[in-house]
C-alpha cells in the first residue's frame, strides 16, 4: 500500500508498477483499476502511457468505453484504456472486439470499473485500488 500526495508521487508509482509488470505470453496483460470518481484512476493510466512512450493526449474513455494507443515500449506495443462503468451486460463487449484485444500479446489493458466485467477477464489480472483519503492524499493498494 502506498500513500501519495502529488502527481509526482503518482508518476513514481506508475513507473515502479510498470517496471514490475510482466507480459502475459499469448495474451494481453490486464490491470483492473478500482476506486471512486476522482480517486486517480485515469491520471494513473496517463502516467503509465507517458512511461510507455505514448505520443499525444491520453483522455478518459468514459463515453467511447475503450481507447487504444500505440507505445514505444519494448514489451507492451499497445496500451488499451477501458472504462467499463457503462457496460451493463457482457454481451456489450462483442462490438468492441474485446475478446480479440484480450488475446493479443504485447498489449497492456487498464480497465476502470473492472468489477463490472470481471467475469470476462482472466483470473490472473492485477488489481490496483485507489482510495481518496482527503483532498490531497490517496492510497493505492495492489492485489
Amino acid at each position: 500500500m502506498t500513500t501519495i500526495s502529488s502527481l509526482s508521487d503518482l508518476e513514481n508509482v506508475a513507473t515502479d508498477f510498470l517496471s514490475k509488470l510482466t507480459a502475459t505470453e499469448n495474451a494481453a496483460t490486464v490491470v483492473g483499476l478500482v476506486g471512486d470518481l476522482g480517486a486517480g484512476k485515469t491520471t494513473f493510466v496517463q502516467m503509465l502511457a507517458r512511461e510507455l512512450g505514448v505520443v499525444g493526449a491520453v483522455t478518459s474513455p468514459t463515453y467511447l468505453i475503450m481507447r487504444e494507443y500505440e507505445t514505444a515500449h519494448p514489451v507492451f506495443k499497445y496500451l488499451v484504456h477501458m472504462d467499463a462503468y457503462r457496460i451493463e451486460d457482457l454481451s456489450e463487449l462483442g462490438p468492441l472486439r474485446f475478446a480479440e484485444v484480450l488475446a493479443r500479446s504485447g498489449t497492456l489493458i487498464c480497465i476502470e470499473w473492472v468489477d463490472r466485467i470481471k467475469d470476462a477477464l482472466p483470473a490472473d489480472l492485477s488489481t490496483l485500488t485507489f482510495t481518496l483519503n482527503s483532498d490531497t492524499t490517496r492510497t493505492i493498494a495492489s492485489s
